[in-house]
């Protein structure tokens, strides 16, 4: 496992496109700013849909060098040499998605707001886990935010990169960062302003990690 990767911001792309322009044009400037980590979460697009958006996607990853991480669709993941994917609890079991993707790729757990035994995890090949809501989150309206006790049992227990996640901006991502979680990740956050302003956007965040690790 690359540690490096699991690190720093973590944009997760937008569900929502006003132009296939205007939606890579953003994936691009999240990817070409010095990310290390990019999830394509695409719940409500076509698959054709979904197959152009992220065969685009895998070229800026690529030359970029940024992880890409594909959200619950495995047989997507196994097009795309070196992608990983995201699953959840009710995802199938890990092992038979690893006989479709490959037992190398990268797979990223999502606990909720819920306290999962990390040893199993860990056991199971997951590469890294995600937590949240942290705060009432646009893109996943029916998520329990966190307490702060759920929070500092993962994080006397974090044998694996942890990820906090959900509505997660600039007025609260301090607050994240008293965790020390390995990445932080956030889509409205990044993608629910003009393109133009992603790179610096990110840039602000990675200088809050940077400072608060």
């Amino acid at each position: 496992m690359n540690k490096l990767k699991l690190s720093g911001i973590y944009p997760i792309s937008p569900h929502y496109i006003k132009s296939d322009d205007d939606y890579l044009e953003k994936c691009f400037n999240a990817i070409s700013s010095g990310i290390n980590i990019f999830q394509f979460r695409s719940p409500y697009f076509s698959m054709r849909k979904k197959r152009y958006l992220l065969g685009e996607i895998y070229k800026y990853c690529v030359n970029f060098d940024v992880q890409l991480m594909i959200n619950n669709d495995y047989n997507l993941a196994s097009l795309y040499d070196g992608s990983g994917i995201h699953i959840g609890k009710r995802d199938l079991p890990i092992k038979l998605i690893k006989s479709v993707i490959g037992s190398d790729r990268l797979i990223g757990f999502s606990c909720g707001g819920e306290i999962i035994d990390l040893n199993q995890l860990k056991e199971n090949g997951i590469s890294y886990y995600s937590i949240g809501a942290f705060a009432k989150s646009l893109t996943k309206t029916n998520a329990e935010e966190l307490t702060h006790e759920t929070i500092s049992k993962y994080c006397n227990n974090n044998d694996l990169p942890m990820c906090i996640i959900g509505g997660l901006d600039m007025s609260n991502i301090e607050s994240a960062m008293k965790y020390r979680p390995d990445m932080i990740a956030i889509s409205n956050g990044i993608f629910n302003q003009d393109k133009d302003k992603i790179k610096e956007t990110i840039k602000k965040f990675q200088e809050i990690i940077d400072a608060k690790s």
